[in-house]
Parts: structure tokens; C-alpha cells; sequence
């Protein structure tokens, strides 16, 4: 008994000694994360995926996936908007505003963007494998809840001639009873050039005005159509989460401040699950309580199916081309396709499920009508056409001519400052953004120091654009920096000459702090809140510098419903003024 005992006792150390090791092994395998040999993967992602993409980058990377006989791959994640990312690609990738390096995988939101790539002699920049999708999500139009029962939902399916229709007949009023208080129908759409909803959106459109029929693109009834749609535009952003940001902060104020808005299906699902700005983190597994969620509503004439491609560069590595296949692979399998299905979005084959559909509030099948996609060559027409068929501008230049704007770019930075005044670099960047203004939208100047001076009066950029270019060039900074009362009476008098069918938008640009006491910033937040679109005025702010009062000039913005912006070195100068400009 004794020689028994003794025996299973050293069986069992044994078998103790062996779990031990075996424990150890697995615990200390080593996976992609700390391995110094991977192969470097970059992805650049649409934004309303991006933060996704980035946690299953992640949990790519801690995985001892391996590929090729051996071989790992360390992938990095980036977001930026399709559009944006198309002109860095075709241009050949100098990302001088975010300083993103250059990918070896493109993930837009829709290969729509691959085919305008193409249309621009530079789709050969793009393997030329088969359009991979990832996930899928509809264009749809999401429109707080009241508004949608008030034209008819869910009994009647909304369409864009619903939308014309509305424009046509006086906006809410049209709809009776209380309605009347909403005021005119406003469109939140993203511009189409740089985002795929506003891209969608464009050619859903022009779909619904030609009647499928694309060779009809340029004619009077369809530019009529499309015109009529645009007149409801409230601004052009470059990407839907500005709006819906500020629609979800104020739910609870008695009226909406917009309409509807041209996004994914996939927004709205996140909307309503607490995540307004598409950030996972804010996610909640069930609806949030809302007084007005959205409804997405999929229009009558037919929708695009976003589809949410993979694509490989053709500078990838032969490594590298491998490492994306696999990458690939690795977000096809079922536990990270489930991560897309709790974001919001469709499978690859468009397929939607219950939760879904209730989160979003639309049928589960989403079995609206999918319209035939146009060639490059006619998404291009479209976006020619839709410089003439878009709302117009009606823009007050603010700029800021204080004493300040004589210094160095950036006076405080220790290691290489920027030797150039501010106002030199800042001529060139205004010439050139008056120069791509269309010629019937409208502009006038204004510089500010001490207090304001007009030095154009608003007119149409085909008659002031020469003589505002000959202005900005003589400009000489002298003064303090009378901030806040400024930013009061430009809004007065943008208010004053409101014109109902443009954009009215004061555009301000500052370098430095307010220095002037007679007005409080409590003042002049009150005096530019804007409760609702269609009869306020939009104040999109320019940070200028490091030195620039950032923080006041982001309430301001958001104060008014428009978007602040910033330059922090003078190669993002050209950037900003872009960003600013592409909202009209």
C-alpha cells in the first residue's frame, strides 16, 4: 500500500508538473502584439467604421494568427471621410492636415469612391481584385420620429418627391395643426465630393429625378428636380455625426432643429442606441429613452446599398498583400462580423435582423428598392451638375486684423518656429479659396480689430472677387482684438439681411484671445444661438494659430449649429480653408 501511495503520489507531481508547463505555455506564447517581426499593415478607414476597425486592428494584433508558413501581420488603423482619402490616394498621398501615413488598405465606405478613382485615370492606384465587402448599410432618410408620422409614416412610404413636395408647398405649415411651428423643411446632407451619404444621397436624387434613366441628367426637369431638393439644405457638411451630435443634445428642446438627414441606415441604429457621434464606447445594448428617436426611413423612388469594400493598394508588398488577405479573412469570421451587426450594419449580402430593424425603426428586410448604380463617368456629371443644382452661399468674411497678426506664425514654438507673418501666410490661402467660389454665391468682407471695419459689402463672387482678392492683399494688422463684439454684429446683421433660399453663414477667423471688455462671452453665446436652421445664422470658426482662443470659438460654432476649425501649422492653412468652404 505504501509502494501505491508512493507511486500516485509521483504521479501525480507529474501530472501537476505537466499542467504547470503547459499553463506557462500557453500564457507566454507570443502573439502579433509583442513579436518585432510583423509585417506593417496600414488601413485607412471611413469614419462612421473607423473606431471599429481600430478594436478589431487590436484584437488582430493580440492573436498568434499567423500566415504564409510563419508569418504575422502588425496592423495599424486610421479614419478619415471616403472623399478625403480618394483625393490623397489620386494624389499620391500627402496627408500634410492629420499626418496619417499612407495605406496599404482603403476601407471607404463605398466602392462608388473606387469608381470615381477610376473615372480620374487612377484606378490602376487600386488592385484590381474583386470588390470585397466588409458590411452593408442603405441610404436612408432619417427623420425624427413626430416629423415622419406627420407625413404619413409608417403607413406611407417617404420618398424625394414627398421631400420637393414639401419644399413646395410652404414646409410644415403644409401638414396642419401644430406642425405649422416646425417652420421650413431642412435637409441635413453631407457634401458629396468628400462623404458617401452626401454621395448616396446626390444619386438617389438624381435617380428619383431622370426616373432611372441617367442619360437624362443635365436636363431642365431633372435640374429642376434635384435644385428643388437642395433648396432645403441647411449646410453641406463633410460628415453626418456634426449633425446628428447636435440633433441628440437637443432632443428635449420643444422643436427639432432639422428635418431629416441623408445617412446610413447604420447612424441611425446608433443614434438611437445612445452613440450619436458613432463612438462604441457610448453604445448601449438596447434603445435609449428619447422624445424624438429616429426613424430611417428608406425612400420610396429606391436607395444605394452602401457596401463597405476592401480594398489593397497597389503599392502593398507582396508581404503585404498577404497580410491584408488575411486581415481580411480575420474580419470575415463570425465573431467580428458579429462586432459589425452590434454597430448597426447589415452583412455583406444587405441582410438585416430584428434588433436591427427595431433599433433603426425600419423593416427588417429592408426591402426597399436597391437603384442601379450609375457609371463613373455619370457620378461624375452628377457631381458637376450639382455645383449648379446645390444652395447656394451667402457668406460674411470676418478676419482678423490685430496687431498680433504681424508675429511669427507660431511666436512660442522652441524648436523651429515658424518665421513668416501670420498675415502673410493667410493672403495666399483667401486668394485661392475666393478663387473656387462659385460665381452665384455670394461673399463680403469684413476686418476687425479695435472694432469692425467693412471692406466689401456682399455681392455676388462674380463681381467681387477681384477687387475683395486686390483688398486681402493690402491688408495691414493694427490694434487689439475686439472678439466678442464682433462676433455679435456680424450675426446681427447676417440676421438683418436674412435671405431664406441661400445659406446665410458668417465665416470668422481669429488668431488670439478677445481683449476687449464690453461684451461677455455669455452675451454673445446668447446672441448666436440658433434654435432652429432655417431662419438662423451659421458661424463657422477658423482657430488660427496655436495662440487662438479654441475653446471659444467651438461653443460659438456649436452655439449657432455650423463647425469650428483649426490650422496649428501653415500647412494646414490651405486645408482649413477647404474644410470651411466645403460646407456651401
Amino acid at each position: 500500500m505504501r509502494r501505491s501511495g508512493w507511486l500516485s503520489l509521483v504521479f501525480g507531481a507529474l501530472v501537476g508538473t505537466l499542467v504547470i508547463v503547459l499553463l506557462a505555455t500557453t500564457v507566454t506564447a507570443p502573439s502579433n502584439a509583442v513579436r518585432a517581426d510583423c509585417v506593417r499593415l496600414v488601413t485607412s478607414s471611413s469614419t462612421e467604421k473607423g473606431d471599429l476597425i481600430r478594436e478589431l486592428a487590436d484584437r488582430y494584433n493580440n492573436t498568434d494568427r499567423t500566415f504564409d508558413g510563419g508569418r504575422c501581420a502588425k496592423v495599424e488603423a486610421y479614419k478619415k471621410t471616403s472623399g478625403a482619402t480618394l483625393d490623397l490616394i489620386a494624389d499620391g498621398w500627402n496627408d500634410i492636415d492629420e499626418r496619417q501615413p499612407e495605406p496599404q488598405v482603403w476601407l471607404p465606405s463605398s466602392s462608388l469612391w473606387l469608381d470615381l478613382l477610376r473615372q480620374r485615370g487612377k484606378g490602376g492606384l487600386i488592385d484590381e481584385g474583386p470588390k470585397t465587402s466588409l458590411a452593408t448599410s442603405p441610404m436612408v432618410i432619417a427623420m425624427p420620429e413626430p416629423m415622419a408620422a406627420a407625413m404619413g409614416w409608417p403607413k406611407k412610404t417617404i420618398g424625394w418627391n414627398d421631400v420637393l413636395q414639401m419644399n413646395q408647398k410652404g414646409g410644415w405649415a403644409s401638414t396642419g395643426g401644430e406642425n405649422a411651428k416646425w417652420g421650413n423643411f431642412t435637409l441635413g446632407k453631407d457634401n458629396p465630393r468628400r462623404s458617401t451619404s452626401g454621395l448616396a444621397a446626390t444619386i438617389a436624387t438624381y435617380f428619383a429625378a431622370t426616373g432611372g434613366d441617367y442619360g437624362k441628367i443635365e436636363t431642365a426637369d431633372a435640374v429642376q428636380f434635384v435644385r428643388g431638393i437642395e433648396a432645403s439644405v441647411a449646410y453641406y457638411s463633410d460628415d453626418s455625426v456634426a449633425f446628428l451630435k447636435t440633433l441628440y443634445e437637443e432632443d428635449k428642446k420643444p422643436t427639432p432643429y432639422i428635418s431629416a438627414m441623408a445617412m446610413q441606415e447604420q447612424m441611425v441604429y446608433l443614434y438611437n442606441h445612445g452613440a450619436p457621434t458613432g463612438d462604441p464606447k457610448q453604445l448601449k445594448d438596447e434603445p435609449v429613452p428619447l422624445n424624438r428617436p429616429l426613424v430611417a426611413v428608406h425612400p420610396s423612388e429606391g436607395t444605394v446599398l452602401i457596401d463597405h469594400p476592401f480594398l489593397t493598394t497597389a503599392k502593398a508588398s507582396p508581404e503585404q498583400h498577404a497580410a491584408a488577405k488575411d486581415f481580411y479573412d480575420f474580419m470575415r469570421e463570425p465573431r467580428q462580423q458579429e462586432s459589425f451587426r452590434g454597430l448597426g450594419f447589415r452583412d455583406p449580402e444587405g441582410r438585416s435582423n430584428p434588433k436591427l430593424a427595431q433599433g433603426a425603426h425600419t423593416a427588417e428586410s429592408g426591402d426597399s428598392r436597391k437603384i442601379e448604380l450609375p457609371t463613373g463617368e455619370q457620378i461624375q456629371r452628377m457631381l458637376d451638375g450639382w455645383e449648379y443644382t446645390q444652395r447656394r452661399g451667402r457668406i460674411l468674411l470676418v478676419l482678423d486684423l490685430s496687431g498680433s497678426m504681424n508675429e511669427p506664425f507660431d511666436k512660442n514654438r522652441k524648436d523651429k518656429p515658424y518665421s513668416e507673418r501670420r498675415i502673410d501666410l493667410l493672403k495666399p490661402a483667401i486668394k485661392k479659396q475666393l478663387e473656387y467660389l462659385h460665381p452665384e454665391d455670394e461673399v463680403g468682407l469684413w476686418t476687425f480689430s479695435d472694432g469692425y471695419e467693412e471692406k466689401m459689402p456682399i455681392g455676388k463672387v462674380k463681381d467681387v472677387r477681384g477687387p475683395m482678392i486686390d483688398l486681402v492683399q493690402n491688408l495691414t494688422p493694427n490694434g487689439d482684438t475686439a472678439l466678442y463684439r464682433t462676433v455679435v454684429d456680424a450675426n446681427d446683421k447676417m440676421r438683418r439681411e436674412f435671405v431664406p433660399n441661400l445659406i446665410n453663414a458668417v465665416v470668422f477667423l481669429t488668431d488670439g484671445e478677445n481683449t476687449d471688455i464690453s461684451t461677455t462671452k455669455e452675451k454673445v453665446l446668447q446672441a448666436v444661438d440658433a434654435e432652429r436652421l432655417d431662419n438662423s445664422v451659421r458661424i463657422f470658426t477658423m482657430a488660427y494659430g496655436a495662440q487662438a482662443d479654441s475653446g471659444v470659438l467651438d461653443e460659438v460654432a456649436q452655439k449657432s449649429k455650423a463647425r469650428s476649425y483649426k490650422a496649428v501649422d501653415p500647412q494646414g492653412i490651405d486645408k482649413m480653408f477647404v474644410n470651411v468652404f466645403s460646407n456651401f
